[in-house]
Order: structure tokens, then sequence, then C-alpha cells
């Protein structure tokens, strides 16, 4: 029995020796100035993934490394945001947490103190610059496709010190409602889609944004391959003199020139378009919602006048009269209401042409009304707008 007992003391010797030698050792560890080496985090938006140091965006995993980082009881950016951390991965070498940003609480983009403060009240102060993301724009814009000259709002994330805001490559005003939202008009003149581009330090982010001009167009001929007439089978007749395709000093590309160099053998000129089966929609009835657009140029010859011909379907042969009074590309809009009857601008006496049964399209040069000889005119993307 007593040998037992003399074991037992023995034992209880060794446990106060090893609680004694433990105790000593912590208060070591405890009275250890902290150092910090560092604070390193991972990249993963590079391939191969970066290491960054005493730097790093939202939501990246950092990992402090000094010397007497145990027991750390808060960290925080700016004395104004708490950072979630997990005590078990603290250690005397090491204390690992994510970057946290939260705009409501304070938090912002920079440099700026981030501060861990132990449980025995030592704190350590370093610099940190948390890093700003791209920004990321979704797919849904309110509307989804807005008309010209209404606002559209976009969404994301990120819209942060926004430095501009392009729509289709062309500056546009906005206003930035949220971090994660921000509006601004559509262009009037906007006649197709294009990218909305947001520039922040983070760098430039591109989605598409489809727009409705609140009408259809109905490209006919653009003499470059495009439209509904894409040939450049156009001919001539009466006392017209020439028809070509030029490309110098075009709009855009090739476009068509007509002259007239006063011949009066039959007493009119022109040439014209293929016909075949109707421009636009048989919805488009409505002769004071469609419009005929055309560029057009003299030349040189100023005093041109030039007569547009529509025609329809069932044979009529529809007018409008345009003066070049200017040198350079100029367009020419008018309501298809607004042509004349029977090849005569001014016969506004016998109702409207059905827009729905255009099937094509001519170039006059009026040589009886006082045009200047020799006239010229050249002309370019035809189309047709129709009012929703």
């Amino acid at each position: 029995m007593s040998t037992k007992i003399k074991n037992i003391r023995h034992f209880l010797t060794f446990l106060i020796v090893c609680l004694v030698l433990s105790s000593c050792e912590n208060d070591n560890e405890s009275s250890q100035v902290a150092i910090v080496d560092g604070f390193y985090s991972l990249d993963n938006r590079t391939s191969p993934p970066t290491e960054n140091k005493d730097k790093g965006y939202p939501g990246d995993l950092v990992k402090a490394e000094g010397a007497g980082l145990g027991n750390v009881k808060s960290i925080e950016f700016d004395n104004l945001v708490n950072v979630v951390f997990n005590p078990a991965l603290n250690s005397d070498k090491s204390v690992m947490f994510n970057v946290f940003f939260d705009e409501k609480k304070g938090s912002r983009f920079g440099v700026q103190k981030l501060k861990i403060t132990k449980a025995s009240g030592e704190v350590i102060v370093s610099d940190f610059e948390i890093l700003q993301p791209k920004v990321v724009i979704s797919e849904k814009f309110e509307p989804i496709i807005p008309k010209v000259g209404t606002m559209v709002t976009v969404n994301g994330m990120w819209f942060f010190n926004i430095s501009s805001v392009k729509f289709a490559g062309v500056p546009v005003n906005f206003t930035r409602v949220y971090s994660s939202s921000l509006t601004f008009i559509v262009p009037a003149n906007a006649i197709v889609g294009g990218d909305v581009e947001i520039t922040t330090p983070g760098g430039t982010a591109k989605r598409f944004l489809d727009i409705d001009q609140g009408f259809d167009l109905y490209r006919v001929a653009d003499f470059d391959g495009g439209g509904l007439r894409p040939n450049k089978n156009w001919n001539k007749y009466g006392d017209a003199n020439s028809l070509t395709y030029p490309s110098a000093g075009g709009i855009s590309g090739i476009y068509a020139e007509l002259t007239w160099t006063g011949a009066r053998a039959n007493g009119y000129n022109g040439c014209e378009s293929n016909a075949g089966s109707a421009l636009l929609n048989a919805s488009a009835t409505d002769a004071t919602k469609a419009f005929y657009i055309i560029d057009v140029n003299c030349g040189g010859a100023i005093g041109t006048k030039i007569d547009l011909l529509i025609v329809d379907s069932d044979g009529g042969n529809w007018a409008y009269r345009y003066t070049i009074a200017t040198t350079g590309w100029q367009t020419i809009e008018a309501k298809t209401s607004d042509f004349g009857a029977n090849y005569d601008p001014a016969n506004q006496g016998q109702g409207d042409v059905n827009p729905s049964k255009i099937n094509q399209v001519k170039m006059t040069i009026a040589q009886n009304a006082g045009t200047v000889n020799p006239s010229k005119v050249q002309w370019d993307n035809i189309r047709f707008k129709v009012l929703r």
C-alpha cells in the first residue's frame, strides 16, 4: 500500500511541475510584443492566382503573419468596421480573416488603418489597402429595352468612384442611385443599341443594351450590299444622262449618282430600283406614321430639284419634291402622306399612299421645274421609318 501511495505522490508532483511550466510558457506568449510582418491575400481573379501583400479585394481571405498574435479579440478597418473571424484559426504566428466590406457601415476603398486588438488590450495598427473590384453589370436593365429619350436603370455591383458612363461609345450624364445601380437617359438621337460602359478605378465593364426607337426601320438600299434591295441594278430612263455608283466623297461608302445635262426629248428623266415584294409590314397602313428617309447631295450642282418617287403594288406613283439648295450631304425625311399622286408632288387631293403596298422607289430630276442645267443628284441610305 505504501508503495502505491508513494507512486501517486510522485505522479501528482509531475503534474504540478507540468502545469507550472505550462503557465510560465503561456505567460511568456502573452507578454511577447505582437509583430505583424505582413498581410497576405490570394487574388483568384488572375490565372494563376496572385499573392498580394498588405492589400486585397472584398471577400478575399487574408493571413496576417508575425509573432505574438495569439488571443486576438477584434479586427477593425478604419475604427469603423468590425471583421468577423474564426478564433480557431488564430495562433501566435498568424490570424486569418476575410476582407469585410459594407457600404452602410462605412467601408471604403483605398489605403486605411487595420487595427488588431488582443485580449490583453495590446493594439497593432498597420496600413492595408482595400482594392476596388471591376464593376459588374447585370443582364437586367430596367426597362429591358428602353425607348430613346427615356430613363434606363443599370443594375450590378461595385458602382463606386465612377469616372464615366458611355452608351454606344458616347459619354452620357448619369445618376448613381446606390452601389448597385445607376440611371441615365438614352440619347434621343440613338438609332441602334450599343454597349453601356462604366469606368471606375477597378477598370471598365461593358454590357450591350438594346433600345426601342419607338418606330420600326426598314432599310431599302445602301449601295454597299445592304437593305431590302441590295443590288446596284437601278435602270435610268427618259432624258437622264448618266447613272453611276461612285465611292469617293460619299456619306458612307458607295452611293448612286444621276445626272441630267439638258436633254428634253422625253420631257422627263429618272432611274428606278427593281420592283418586288412589299417593303413594309402589312400593318403599316397609316401614311401619317410612315416616313421616307434618304441622304442626298448635289455634287456641286446647287439648285438641283429632285422628285422622290414611291410606287405601290396597285401601280400608283407618288412624288415628293425637294430642292438641294446647298452643297454637302443632307438628309430628307418626309411623311408618305405628303407625297402627291400620279407623279405630281402638288396633287394632294387623291388621298394617300398605303405604305404597306410600297414595293419600289425611284429617283428623278425635276427638269421642268426650273432646275439648274446641268443637274446632279447623289443619294444613299434609303429607308422607311414607321411609328408604332
